[in-house]
């Protein structure tokens, strides 16, 4: 028995979502187990540039199950819902302007608590990648962790899971997968490794964060543009290294925030069938 996406695109092979699966966690660990065992053998601190490849993961994951699932025709109609930009312009200015009212939000409640404006010359600069100004770092985010990541989650998991159940419980899936993806970072890299109890805050984080993308990229019609744009500014704005503390903790608190009232949304919606629609 074939299977229908919400846009009409039918599934051929069965075990596609396991495909997916492997082929994502794969390539994702493959790249980051040389960094856990040279962490463990008393290497550098300093997170070396090969830790973004990893990020391609989820993407070579949609690739492949996409292929597996529906050949090469499969793999076109994949990329034609993800990619497409025929959504409605609120979801422009939802990508665009949420970075932007969480900077002003984020870095005013940082001037208030330290007492001045942070300096704006640091901004999205990291040490994760020495050297390059903030706009070429925006653009390391949205081809890295914001195009490697969402193309995966969003653009093949999330829409995957929606046959199956509503986009609200297929969201807690996904926030539940996205958790395990980073397991080995946590034995690597030190902002990880310093987590301590916070693990919980990052880990309820990542769930909200999971139910506002599934919110965006579902009224979206399926497409990951806005969710990668978002995606991009949040992590340019959060892992900064001046984003340490307040700013990051402030961002991180808006964004639950947001999510919570997103799961809400879904909620209501949960027995919809999941086309790809807004919210109206």
């Amino acid at each position: 028995m074939r299977i229908a996406y919400p846009d009409g695109t039918e599934l051929r092979r069965p075990h596609a979502l396991v495909v997916y699966l492997v082929v994502t966690v794969l390539v994702t660990w493959a790249v980051w187990l040389p960094l856990v065992v040279r962490a463990q053998t008393g290497g550098p601190d300093r997170v070396p540039w090969t830790f973004f490849l990893a990020s391609a993961g989820p993407i070579c994951g949609a690739v492949v199950a996409s292929l597996w699932e529906g050949g090469a025709s499969g793999l076109r109609a994949w990329a034609r819902r993800t990619f497409g930009v025929r959504f409605r312009p609120i979801w422009w200015v939802a990508a665009i302007g949420m970075p932007i009212a969480y900077y002003l939000i984020a870095f005013g409640a940082a001037a208030v608590v330290e007492g001045s404006w942070p300096d704006t010359a640091q901004f999205g600069m990291t040490d994760k990648l020495p050297g390059l100004a903030w706009p070429l770092v925006a653009v390391v985010w949205v081809l890295t962790f914001g195009l490697g990541e969402e193309a995966g989650w969003r653009g093949w998991l999330l829409p995957a899971l929606s046959q199956h159940m509503s986009v609200f419980w297929a969201a807690l899936v996904v926030a539940a997968v996205w958790i395990t993806w980073h397991i080995p970072a946590f034995f690597f890299n030190p902002a990880y490794r310093d987590m301590g109890a916070g693990i919980i805050g990052w880990m309820l984080a990542l769930v909200c964060g999971s139910y506002l993308l599934a919110w965006m990229a579902y009224g979206a019609a399926w497409s990951i543009i806005p969710v990668l744009l978002w995606h991009a500014g949040f992590d340019l704005l959060t892992a900064a290294d001046q984003s340490a503390g307040v700013i990051a903790a402030t961002v991180s608190a808006l964004v639950m925030v947001q999510g919570v009232v997103c799961a809400w949304l879904l909620w209501r919606r949960r027995h919809v069938a999941a086309a790809p629609a807004g919210f109206g």
